[in-house]
């Protein structure tokens, strides 16, 4: 039974295709006034850690930007769906000693860590690959991201494809395996989450942005 629930939220923010473009898109569509939620959560755990994601600008501000690049229909032409184009973009997890000493950070519990997420069902595609958020009008379309991922003390770039539909209730969908029920990372290990393009149809992309802000909880167990 875990004893644990979110305690930390940052962001990753993956960006961006502009086929032709050079904008970045972070309209959302307006939920009706005449609706909300009332999301109540929080965690209590013997660790107190601070996310690092790579470097003290992101760690610091709280999120980091993948720019997976700016292709032209004609790079990014037709091809069979689900194979990916352009250059992957890793991002490496870690949590550290949260006084600033850059030590690793000491967990109490089980001694595990671990990085849930929850994507919207709207933008994930028929083939599993992460959607752009935002206004269709301004979308690029048949296209998606695939998202890999591995943990470990030597890890440097994701090897597994994370399945955006699995996923616990407690946790969501754990970046360190999307098949684990529970925080799998030791406190030496680095979560490594890879981004790359990839088509979702045969069709050629077309014109447009692409732009995912994704919401990290860390957990402690």
């Amino acid at each position: 039974m875990p004893t644990t629930f979110q305690r930390n939220k940052t962001n990753l923010i993956i960006a961006t295709l502009a086929t032709g473009l050079g904008v970045h898109l972070a309209s959302l569509a307006q939920a009706p006034a005449d609706q909300g939620s009332l999301i109540i959560n929080g965690q209590i755990s013997a660790s107190t850690c601070l996310l690092d994601m790579g470097d003290a600008g992101s760690t610091g501000g709280g999120s980091k930007t993948m720019n997976l690049g700016t292709f032209t229909t004609t790079a990014a032409p037709a091809g069979v769906a689900g194979t990916t184009f352009g250059t992957a973009q890793t991002v490496l997890f870690s949590v550290k000693s949260a006084d600033g000493s850059g030590a690793n950070c000491t967990l109490g519990g089980s001694g595990k860590w671990d990085i849930g997420i929850n994507i919207p069902s709207a933008e994930i595609s028929s083939n599993g690959l992460l959607l752009s958020g935002g206004t269709a009008a301004n979308i690029a379309q048949n296209i998606g991201v695939l998202l890999k991922t591995s943990f470990g003390n030597t890890v440097t770039a994701g090897a597994t494809n994370l399945v955006l539909t699995a996923g616990s209730p407690t946790y969501g969908v754990l970046l360190s395996s999307s098949s684990a029920s529970a925080p799998q990372a030791a406190a030496t290990d680095k979560i490594a989450l890879t981004a790359q393009f990839a088509r979702t149809t045969a069709s050629a992309p077309t014109t447009g942005v692409f732009t995912s802000t994704i919401p990290l909880n860390v957990f402690y167990k």
